[in-house]
Parts: structure tokens; C-alpha cells; sequence
């Protein structure tokens, strides 16, 4: 099992400090993007995140050294910080990248998505006139509240390009993992590191709060991660941004199932059996205007959306 390098200076007496607190607001979702991104994304408290990746990635501990977090901070007034992917990415001390995202809901093509995101963190290396040896691996790990892989039980897949019939890999310049927390076992495990991946999924996934005080007492990356999280909590202006996104979540969602169910009565009134299909197309162009209207990318659309860039160009270029 890989041992962390011992820190320079610890930050576990945030837990502390927050435990004497005289409020005890209810904790925000850790298994919220934003929270997520501030808990496990803030470079003052790197043993976090470094924690973390050491339960699930099997590399050497020497790699995690001047580990940095890149972008750490989260602008504020973006329009598509209501809506925006808000992904943890980090350098490892031989300069690879991994990049770390959670999803709660359901995302439409997801597999795709992930797999195209990997690639242009592999491509954004490349600068004009540079060569293919200047590429580093790319490692992108997705957490989901929701299964992405149906045929199976188990919660953590790494995938590589691999030829499966003559079990040959290609190259691990990409690499992907999926830890989809639905099919957490309820049991521990025998293996060490595998209870410390468990219970940190545990963690982020836990909506009691009795849970989640227990849990801060395994490990002290965990006990500091908690402390953070009750900082947030108690923090009003994070309260609000944390509501407003999840707000913004929620109507972008009904404006789909709405433009969905009247493009199936639309359906239904001319006598197509395709009505719902056709309802679900409207509400994802619907949708899409009313982002490109918030002055949100083409990238960003196409992921929320699962609409083609080609097809929003010509979408936006109509608006």
C-alpha cells in the first residue's frame, strides 16, 4: 500500500476548530460539484485530494511530490459557473495531468463525454512545431451518483486502449476511471487500501451527518476534509452559491422534460408515433438556446445537451 509523504504543515485542526463551533448549520452535500471542487480542489488543504488519488491510482508514492492543483480558484459571476463542468485537475511531480469530476445526475452520453474530455487534456499539450514525445498520460477520474456501467457490480473500472481479444493494450496515455458510488459494498474489504478508496466514496457520497462524523475519524486527510466541509456549511456565501447552482440545475431539467412533453402532445396531435423521440430533440435545442443566450460556450452546451458541436454552431449561427 502506498504511504503518503508526511506534510510540512498539517491543517487537521480546522476539524477542531469547527467542532467548538456555537452553530451547527446542516452540512452541504460533499457529493455536490461545487462543494466537491472546494473541499477537495482548495490548494491550501493538498493532502486532501492527494489522499484520495492514493486510494485509487497504483503509482508510487514519490509521484505524488510537489503535487499541484491547476486553475485551483472558481471565478465567481461566470455564467457558466451556474452550469460549468467543475472538475478538480492536478500535476503530478513528472508533470501528467489528473483531472477529477463527480456527477449527481444523470448525464446523457456520458461515456463519450468523459472519453473526449481525456483527449483534449492529452491534445492542449501539444503547442505548434512541439512533437508526440511532449505528450504526458492523461488520467481522468469520474465519480457518478448513477450506474454508467450496467453489466456489472463492481464500482471501480480503470480503462486503457486495449485490444480485448488478444489482451494486448495499445498505450495508457489515457486512462480512465469510474467509481460509480450506487454500487458501494456495504461490507469492508480485506484489502487496505481498498477500504481507504471505500470509505472516502463513503464520504462523499453520505447524506447523514452521524455517518459523516464517523468517517472523519478513519483517516486524518478525511478529518480535515470534514472540517472543511463545516467551514463551507457554515459559510452563508457559499450556502447561496451551492442553492442558486442547484437551482439553475433544476430549471435547465424542466426545461427539458417541459419542451419533451410538448413535443410528444405535438406528436400525438398530428398522429407521429415518434413524438417522444422527436419532444426530447426540441428540448434539447430549446435548452440549448436558452444557454447560448446566457452566453455559455459551444463546449459546454454540447455536454450538457449531448448535441453535437457541429450541430450548435449552425444552431447558434441561426439565433
Amino acid at each position: 500500500m502506498n504511504k503518503l509523504p508526511k506534510e510540512k504543515s498539517a491543517k487537521n485542526h480546522i476539524y477542531e476548530t469547527e467542532s467548538k463551533a456555537t452553530y451547527s448549520p446542516r452540512l452541504l452535500p460533499l457529493k455536490s460539484d461545487l462543494i466537491f471542487k472546494l473541499v477537495f480542489g482548495d490548494a491550501r488543504y493538498i493532502e486532501i485530494i492527494r489522499a484520495f488519488l492514493v486510494s485509487v491510482l497504483d503509482i508510487p508514492a514519490d509521484d505524488y511530490e510537489d503535487l499541484q492543483i491547476i486553475d485551483p480558484h472558481l471565478e465567481r459571476d461566470r455564467p457558466d459557473d451556474k452550469l460549468g463542468i467543475l472538475d478538480v485537475r492536478v500535476q503530478l511531480k513528472d508533470k501528467r495531468i489528473v483531472s477529477v469530476e463527480i456527477q449527481v445526475r444523470e448525464t446523457p452520453f456520458m461515456a463519450e463525454r468523459v472519453a473526449f474530455s481525456t483527449g483534449r487534456n492529452l491534445s492542449r499539450q501539444i503547442a505548434p512545431g512541439q512533437g508526440y514525445s511532449q505528450i504526458m498520460k492523461v488520467i481522468t477520474i469520474v465519480i457518478t451518483n448513477y450506474d454508467i456501467i450496467d453489466s456489472d457490480g463492481y464500482y471501480h473500472h480503470k480503462f486503457w486502449l486495449y485490444d480485448p481479444e488478444k489482451r494486448v493494450g495499445l498505450t495508457d496515455i489515457m486512462e480512465i476511471h469510474t467509481l460509480e458510488m450506487k454500487k458501494l459494498p456495504e461490507n469492508t474489504q480485506d484489502d487496505d487500501k481498498e477500504n481507504e478508496l471505500l470509505n472516502w466514496l463513503r464520504l462523499i457520497r453520505s447524506d447523514r451527518e452521524d455517518e459523516i462524523e464517523m468517517l472523519a475519524t478513519k483517516t486524518p486527510e478525511m478529518k480535515t476534509a470534514v472540517g472543511r466541509l463545516k467551514q463551507l456549511s457554515a459559510d452563508e456565501r457559499t450556502r447561496m452559491r451551492y442553492e442558486a447552482r442547484e437551482l439553475y440545475l433544476m430549471d435547465e431539467m424542466a426545461r427539458i422534460e417541459g419542451a419533451e412533453a410538448r413535443g410528444v402532445m405535438k406528436g400525438k396531435a398530428e398522429g407521429k408515433a415518434e413524438g417522444k423521440a422527436e419532444g426530447k430533440a426540441e428540448g434539447k435545442i430549446e435548452v440549448a438556446r436558452s444557454m447560448f443566450a446566457d452566453a455559455m460556450s459551444v463546449d459546454l452546451v454540447s455536454k450538457f445537451t449531448g448535441l453535437s458541436v457541429e450541430e450548435l454552431l449552425k444552431l447558434r449561427a441561426r439565433q
